[in-house]
């Protein structure tokens, strides 16, 4: 079988530095990786495109491994150039990590079988994302889109309710191997408290309000450390609003960390930053996962992905987005009782018991494929949307 996979990042680059012994930069990295080149071995011909790289490249791994490199154009997705690379690779099955229209009507126009395997959200949307997110869930509803994967419950519901069917959608999640079993609960310290945030540096991620909540919390004579973990946009303006804030000494930029880098410093977190902007089309992000595995409690932002789990939840408090005062006054709640604290912490363990979806990126792929002996798409049937709802709390 020839299969073509579209995602984001450029492959090669990061085979190249796992191959050699590297570190993850982020979660599931190696197990994505390799996954996909045991699925080279098992077939004729595996293309995966990427599109964030600098410049276009081709490399082939393998006899059956081909990886390229398609850049933006102008900030955008360059559709064209994707379509013109798979036509050339002629795939039979097209997995689609993007919500890209335009590939997903020449994947149907031209007899492609395809899986949209997506970790996107559809909320608070302007007219043109509406008219955008209507045709997309035109397409996806088509006949010849057998699955949809999507990351989570919270975004399966979204991409619900723009109109794509419940009962092909795959709430989907990656591998559990960071457990919060495997941590104990934290204890609130003695000490100055550890905040960490950890993601893109985005205005829209809820940097600057992270900045200018520390400032409140400083002038409030609260004891913390706060370190913003990631790259991005938003470097320079974060690191100017540090200073011009005064708090050189209290909010420091770590730039990008390895995975095992961010995990240990979620460890060692008193509390973990979410404050994401509801415009931001969060899944659910492996912050989150991360710091309920470690057992860190989370102050977070009320976008439509976390109210689902995080509403009212003893592990977490809630802020609304865009105000730095009110997630100061989340942060300071929990640091505020050693007794709230631990309780905090103690629940973390069931709140990933809710969080978690048992079907892997990987069986989801499989049974789509019909690969290691799946039998298609019915032996994963209970793993759909419309068999999880209503979703117990």
């Amino acid at each position: 079988m020839r299969i073509a996979i579209v995602q984001y990042g450029v492959f090669h680059e990061r085979y190249a530095a796992l191959m050699a012994g590297g570190r993850e930069t982020y979660y599931a990295q190696r197990y994505s990786v390799e996954y996909v080149d045991q699925l080279a071995r098992r077939h004729e011909f595996v293309g995966i495109c990427g599109v964030l790289g600098d410049g276009a490249e081709r490399i082939a791994l393998s006899d059956s491994l081909h990886s390229a490199c398609v850049p933006h154009r102008n900030g955008a997705f360059d559709s064209r150039s994707i379509i013109a690379l798979l036509r050339e690779w002629r795939p039979e099955r097209l997995i689609l990590q993007a919500p890209d229209r335009s590939i997903l009507r020449w994947a149907l126009k031209s007899g492609v079988d395809v899986l949209p395997l997506l970790a996107d959200s559809f909320e608070h949307m302007s007219i043109r994302q509406r008219i955008r997110a209507f045709q997309l869930a035109r397409l996806l509803a088509k006949p010849a889109i057998r699955a949809i994967g999507n990351h989570n419950i919270p975004s399966c519901l979204s991409l619900q309710r723009i109109g794509a069917p419940a009962g092909k959608i795959y709430p989907w999640d990656w591998p559990h191997a960071l457990r919060p079993e495997d941590n104990p609960a934290k204890t609130l310290p003695r000490g100055p408290a550890k905040l960490v945030f950890v993601g893109s540096l985005a205005s829209a991620k809820g940097v600057g309000e992270c900045i200018k909540a520390a400032a409140i919390l400083a002038e409030r004579g609260v004891a913390f450390q706060m370190t913003l973990i990631g790259s991005g946009s938003f470097s320079a303006e974060a690191a100017r609003l540090i200073r011009s804030l005064g708090l050189a000494d209290k909010v420091a930029l770590a730039g990008k960390l390895s995975h095992d880098e961010v995990v240990a410093q979620l460890r060692e977190a008193t509390l973990a930053l979410a404050p994401s902007h509801h415009a931001y089309p969060e899944g659910l992000p492996m912050t989150i996962y991360e710091a309920l595995a470690t057992r860190t409690p989370l102050a977070l932002s009320d976008h439509p992905m976390f109210r689902l789990y995080f509403e009212n939840t003893p592990a977490a408090r809630m802020a609304p987005q865009k105000n730095p005062e009110a997630l100061a006054a989340a942060i300071a709640e929990l640091l505020a009782n050693p007794g709230v604290y631990q309780r905090a912490s103690q629940a973390t363990q069931a709140l990933w018991n809710r969080v978690k979806c048992d079907l892997t990126w990987g069986m989801l792929i499989d049974a789509w494929l019909g690969d290691k002996g799946a039998n298609g798409l019915n032996a994963i049937r209970d793993f759909a949307l419309d068999r999880k709802l209503p979703v117990p709390r």
